[in-house]
């Protein structure tokens, strides 16, 4: 259901943009609204799981917030790469890809911010649940070294992606990323676990593929446009 609500979303975002048409700099705010809701979000998750909070009353206000929180980011970045893709098929001059570039550059960060957030998170949740995971892991087939690799994968691959913008780790840390989820959707099949015990690696596996498609826009509006651009009106 969560993965239906995502993409129900994330759709719905994009074709705002046939609804509200704004100005690019109204949309650079808009991308930098969607920066503070993932530092919103991120630390919130953080309190939620790990400062111990025994108030039901303030656990049902964190609760609320990320999954409010979360839906309202998942319509946002719809609008936001909608945006991103219908402008950078409509530009003609090299001009044309500045706004695009810095609307990207505050979305990638948003998203970076809340993907790698959470790998690193799921790294600290594993330690703190270590019994647990290797009862998993040695159910599963696995041998312990192999849980450590994916901590420390998981864990390198979360900074890889919030450091991409000092020394381009992203796409690396990404792909990796996306392997290790694939690898837990199988574990999963292979353990005949209910596909529910899959969505978060699914989840995660939809939100790395836009990130991709996100590091794919970067790379194109530092091209020149060319006579040959495709032109949506």
């Amino acid at each position: 259901m969560q993965i239906l609500i995502f993409i129900g979303l994330f759709i719905l975002g994009g074709l705002l943009n046939f609804i509200i048409n704004l100005k690019a700099s109204s949309v650079g705010r808009v991308a930098k609204g969607y920066i503070y809701l993932a530092l919103l979000l991120s630390i919130n998750v953080w309190i939620f799981y790990f400062l111990g909070i025994k108030s039901t009353i303030v656990l049902n206000i964190l609760s609320s917030i990320m999954s409010w929180g979360g839906m309202v980011g998942h319509l946002i970045l719809g609008y936001l790469m909608g945006n991103i893709l219908f402008a950078l098929e409509q530009a003609e001059t090299p001009s044309d890809n500045y706004p695009i570039k810095e609307i990207n550059r505050l979305t990638l960060w948003g998203l970076s911010i809340l993907t790698g957030n959470l790998f690193i998170l799921a790294t600290v949740g594993k330690m703190r649940g270590f019994a647990e995971m290797t009862a998993f892991f040695t159910t599963s087939g696995y041998g312990i070294w192999f849980l450590y690799f994916i901590m420390s994968a998981e864990a390198l691959g979360g900074l890889g992606i919030l450091l991409h913008f000092k020394i381009k780790t992203g796409p690396v840390a990404t792909t990796g990323l996306m392997l290790i989820m694939l690898g837990a959707v199988y574990t999963h099949w292979h353990n005949k676990d209910p596909f529910s015990d899959s969505y978060a690696a699914v989840m995660q596996f939809i939100t790395l593929s836009l990130i991709l498609i996100l590091y794919y826009f970067e790379k194109r509006a530092n091209c020149k446009p060319t006579v040959t651009s495709i032109y949506i009106v």
